[in-house]
């Protein structure tokens, strides 16, 4: 699990801070533009809000990896 994906964690089980709870609602809500642009600077959340978002059982996956 990389940091990205702990702090998508984080934030979907409401343990994350102000600034990656406004990240992460900000990621969720972009365009494809501004996903581009959020991408450069925060390449691993973006990659595991579109995991989240797009592959099966990866939120499954995360969970568990989370909870150990």
């Amino acid at each position: 699990m990389n940091e990205g994906e702990k702090r998508l964690c984080e934030f979907e089980y409401e343990m994350s801070g102000s600034f990656y709870t406004h990240l992460f609602n900000a990621i969720m809500k972009a365009d494809g533009h501004n996903m581009a642009r959020l991408s450069l600077a925060f390449p691993e959340e973006v990659e595991a809000v579109n995991r989240f978002r797009n592959e099966d059982g990866y939120w499954d996956k995360l969970q568990v990896e989370f909870t150990k």
